[in-house]
């Protein structure tokens, strides 16, 4: 018999099937919430799992793509429900969307003109302190303080002592030990002066920060993409419309008049839609500008209406309106999502797939695929 393995892949795909589940359980009791952060730490913690088993067993175009989508998957559905609770503002978190919106976009317009930008480490640092951060501010709002200041103590401590014995049995260093180490030792000095609320803004200052910091990259290449011609009106299209999804969704989640649900899966499916996107432009197969913004204008139409309610219809007619718009936006994320992966599958799916590795992720490291986690 065929020996059982599991692979990197399933393992990813297990982490987007279940991460709707601490979604959930955010919106419930403070038992809930913290059962909640641990299922959301489980699961962020998958992210090291498929990434040693995609370096041992070899990556693949399908994990190349899916990882980085998981991951900002993962970032969208952990974000909003902390709106809803109070835990930050509406405004960084549109910060932080917008930014990860408008680079997918760039990405894409970079891929489809042959300019392709690497990864960086600090890149790789962003994602991390998305995930850590949002852990850190729902252990606040779970936990009792004193609980979330020896927490905090042992995870600024962990990284050095993580550094000290991996130097000492492999004779390999940690260059990020440093970066964690400062990260959680800053933010218990801020939860043991400020509090609790105080501690959340300034971390998720931070988190917006590192974010955009992190994405300033891109503006080094933009002498070399215009050489590569000029901007077209799809591509402005394309990147305009990446910038007011986000606004909108946050928008109506602060209005509180659609159902979450609706808006947290826009803004999601947008993100994981992105991705696939940077895959089939490096080939040249991406959808038009006028065609991209067409379907995110729609989308961006049903959140203005999800937001307003469009009021002088009278007040019961504008609660249905924004409840229905926030719904067939949804739908028509997903629908759009669905169409494009399926018709496209053979980029990165399939023996056909398999050929374009070697243009698709050329050295790719575990199951990251050019620099899909800047």
């Amino acid at each position: 018999m065929a020996r059982f393995r599991i692979t990197a892949n399933q393992v990813t795909f297990l982490r987007l099937a279940l991460i709707w589940i601490p979604a959930w359980l955010l919106y419930g009791t403070k038992q809930a919430q913290f059962a909640a952060l641990i299922i959301a730490t489980l699961l962020g913690c998958t992210d090291f799992v498929d990434g040693y088993l995609a370096r041992k067993q070899g990556s693949t175009v399908l994990g190349s793509l899916m990882d980085p989508i998981a991951d900002k998957v993962f970032i969208a559905i952990a974000f909003m429900p902390a709106v809803d609770l109070g835990w930050v503002p509406a405004w960084t978190v549109a910060l932080l969307f917008v930014r990860e919106f408008l680079v997918t976009a760039a990405r894409t317009v970079y891929e489809a003109r042959g300019q392709q930008l690497k990864s960086t480490y600090f890149a790789r640092y962003k994602t991390w302190v998305q995930m850590c951060g949002i852990g850190v501010i729902m252990l606040m709002y779970s936990v009792a303080d004193r609980t979330v200041d020896w927490l905090l103590g042992i995870a600024a401590a962990a990284p050095i002592v993580f550094f000290v014995l991996r130097y000492v049995l492999v004779r390999k260093a940690w260059k990020g030990a440093a970066w964690f180490a400062v990260s959680f030792a800053g933010v218990l000095g801020f939860h043991v002066y400020l509090g609790n609320h105080a501690a959340a803004l300034a971390l998720m200052a931070f988190i917006v920060g590192v974010t955009w910091v992190s994405g300033l990259g891109y503006l080094t290449g933009i002498g070399t993409l215009r050489s590569k011609g000029r901007i077209t009106g799809g591509e402005v299209v394309r990147l305009v419309s990446s910038v007011a999804l986000p606004i909108l969704a946050l928008w109506a989640q602060r209005t509180d008049l659609a159902p979450k649900w609706a808006l947290i899966t826009v803004v999601s499916v947008e993100l994981a839609h992105g991705g696939l996107d940077n895959l089939l432009a490096h080939h040249k197969v991406a959808a038009g500008g006028w065609s991209w913004g067409g379907r995110l204008g729609l989308e961006c139409a049903m959140l203005a209406a999800a937001a307003t309610g469009l009021p002088f219809l009278g007040a019961d007619t504008s609660v249905l309106v924004a409840k229905l718009a926030a719904i067939v936006g949804a739908a028509t994320s997903i629908v759009g999502v669905a169409l494009a992966f399926w018709q496209k599958r053979a980029y990165y799916l399939g023996p056909k797939g398999d050929k374009l590795r070697g243009n698709a992720a050329p050295k790719a490291s575990g199951n990251v695929l050019h620099n899909p986690v800047a």
